[in-house]
């Protein structure tokens, strides 16, 4: 039977700490990268992936692992002190949430620390990949008519894959840079635990006129795309495709691995560094393991240290059509089967049950067998599974954690949750594959785009943005894809609301399709099925995404600070509810898709100051 664990540890840490003790470990086990599935024999039966783990991120540390940890309100700095005295390493601190390097031997310790009610390991982000400036969103109209604002004295910071600091659109017209800070951040996967190296607008300088050790600044290109969006002042392409702040202050983090542990940090390094300049971050990401409703590390980040000047700003996701999601109402003596098809050969269910709801857990596999499970490695013909049942003790909802190693893809399983006793009774779940391109058609029997938004843009304190079409062909001039026309909604972009009701997204902008800077060397610019997106000349290229609509807000609310330096999220979520555009195709707002309408730069900018 599956207990219930009362523990501020998740699922993998816990792992990782039973790893620590030998005697916890299961017959034949073999800890290995990543711990917290080890499920023996794998390694013999493919396309299984041999030794993996009850979370995608998950990793075997040698001496230490970086973790965040969430305390309660008031309790932060007695936390700090409590992991001095295990011999934690802080890297850094909010109001609530530490970053912190933990040694494996000291997991279990972390249970006992007063005022401590969870603790995360880090999770992987997936990245949420001229005409919209156009009469869509008034964008070139509004910089007609306020030509001063252009981002002057505003820092505009964003987390992503990198900044390509050599891309001329991120110079200055003397060919220094327009980058303020560039910060690399590096997770080791032998160890798990994250460096940050940060270099200033001088390193970057002395690196671009005399070659000095800097990183490159994006070998993605994802990153790139956003900062042009947001900021780029065009100069690689005669002011053609330049950004909505393109005299703002840039500052850039690259993480190839997109750790939210990176975006915590990345967010904190800018917001240290602007100083007394309003500041706005943007997160063209996101991902769907976690609880949705606010408590997550990173949305507490967002809510606790953003306020006047003091802006974060997130892409929904792309997954309305992917069927990440399922809903479910729990009725008291009944059972509720979540069916979910396997994607890859390692695959993860988060599911979340309300506080007081009560219910026994059994597994179904692809041949029928019907498990129960015990918080163990158990294997079945069909595969292995690992489930772990635990009270949160930060929002106190009831988490059941689910990692599967399927010994046939396409194959359906199932879920059973028996109901003994029902107060709320709304159960929700998100699948993940281990390789994000196969994250999708997991629950096959959902086909509604709701509860699809992802964290954090599911904080209500963080500006969160879907996308609409602004140009229906890839490239200007292309003629228009089948069944896209301008002022849709983009059938990628994720829907809300949030877990908890919150009203999520805020507003939609464009995201289709949106010619920006190509970051030089990248893999968008060398990789052939992005060919046909390059425009000629190798420094612009046209994609899609909520990734690119998020960007185009930031240099929207860059321009709002200017006017306004003290500006707060709140302030901002009101001006845009009372300006956006509402036509035939939004229909009534708010509503899930589009918020509370299509984003009207004209009249933001002529929204009455302090109101």
């Amino acid at each position: 039977m599956l207990t219930k664990r009362h523990s501020v540890l998740e699922s993998s840490l816990l792992e990782l700490a039973r790893a620590e003790q030998p005697t916890d470990l299961l017959p034949g086990e073999t800890l290995a990268h990543p711990p917290a599935l080890a499920i023996p024999g794998l390694d013999a039966t493919p396309p299984l992936k041999g030794l993996a783990a009850a979370r995608p991120e998950a990793v075997m540390p040698s001496d230490k692992v970086t973790l965040k940890l969430i305390a309660a309100t008031g309790a932060t700095d007695a936390v700090v002190e409590g992991l001095g005295e295990l011999g934690c390493e802080v890297l850094s601190k909010g109001p609530q949430v530490i970053l912190a390097n933990v040694p494996p031997a000291r997991l279990l310790a972390l249970s006992e620390l007063p005022g401590l009610k969870r603790a995360e390991q880090a999770r992987r982000m997936q990245l949420r990949l001229d005409e919209a400036r156009g009469p869509v969103t008034g964008a070139d109209t509004a910089h007609a008519t306020h030509p001063t604002l252009r981002g002057q004295g505003v820092v505009v910071g964003v987390v992503d894959s990198g900044t390509d600091w050599r891309h001329n659109d991120f110079r200055n017209a003397d060919g220094t840079t327009r980058l303020d800070m560039f910060l690399h951040a590096v997770n080791d996967p032998s160890t798990g635990s994250d460096t940050f190296s940060e270099f200033s607008a001088s390193d970057l300088n002395a690196a671009l006129s005399a070659g000095a050790n800097v990183p490159d600044g994006d070998p993605h290109g994802h990153g790139t795309h956003c900062a042009s969006i947001a900021a780029g002042n065009g100069r690689a392409g005669g002011a053609q495709f330049h950004g909505l702040a393109p005299q703002a202050t840039l500052m850039g983090v690259r993480s190839d691995t997109l750790h939210d542990t990176h975006i915590i940090e990345g967010i904190r390094r800018i917001f240290d560094r602007a100083g007394d300049r309003p500041a706005v971050v943007n997160l063209s990401l996101g991902g769907h393991i976690g609880p949705h409703d606010g408590t997550a590390a990173i949305e507490n980040v967002i809510q606790q240290e953003t306020g006047p000047g003091r802006i974060v700003v997130v892409a929904a996701g792309n997954e309305a059509e992917d069927r990440i999601h399922f809903d479910g109402q729990l009725v008291e003596g009944q059972d509720l089967d979540i069916e979910f098809t396997i994607r890859d050969s390692l695959q993860f269910l988060d599911i979340w049950i309300p506080r007081g709801d009560e219910v026994d857990i059994s597994v179904i596999d692809a041949d029928g067998v019907e498990t129960i499970p015990d918080g163990s490695v158990q294997q079945t013909n069909a595969g292995a599974f690992r489930a772990d049942l635990r009270e949160d003790q930060l929002n106190r909802d009831i988490n059941l954690s689910f990692a599967v190693a399927a010994s046939r893809l396409g194959r359906r399983w199932r879920l059973r949750l028996h109901a003994h006793k029902v107060r709320v009774g709304t159960v929700h779940a998100w699948g993940q594959t281990d390789d994000f391109a196969f994250s999708r058609d997991i629950f096959m029997s959902q086909t509604s785009s709701r509860f699809s938004i992802g964290m954090p843009a599911t904080e209500e304190r963080a500006i969160s943005v879907a996308s609409f079409v602004s140009r229906a062909g890839i490239l200007p001039g292309d003629a228009a894809l089948p069944d896209l026309a301008v002022g849709q909604i983009s059938p990628f972009s994720s829907h809300g609301p949030a877990r908890h009701g919150a009203q999520r997204p805020d507003i939609a902008a464009p995201g289709q399709h949106i010619v920006a800077a190509l970051a030089g060397g990248s893999q968008m610019a060398t990789d052939a099925r992005y060919a046909a997106r390059r425009l000629p000349g190798g420094q612009y290229i046209s994609i899609q995404g909520t990734s690119m609509a998020t960007p185009f807000v930031t240099g929207v609310i860059a321009l709002m600070l200017q006017q306004e330096p003290g500006l707060a999220p709140e302030d901002i979520q009101l001006r845009l509810r009372a300006t956006a555009q509402r036509d035939a195709d939004t229909g009534p707002v708010w509503n899930a898709g589009f918020g509370y309408g299509k984003i009207d730069v004209e009249a933001l900018l002529n929204y009455p100051l302090g109101v």
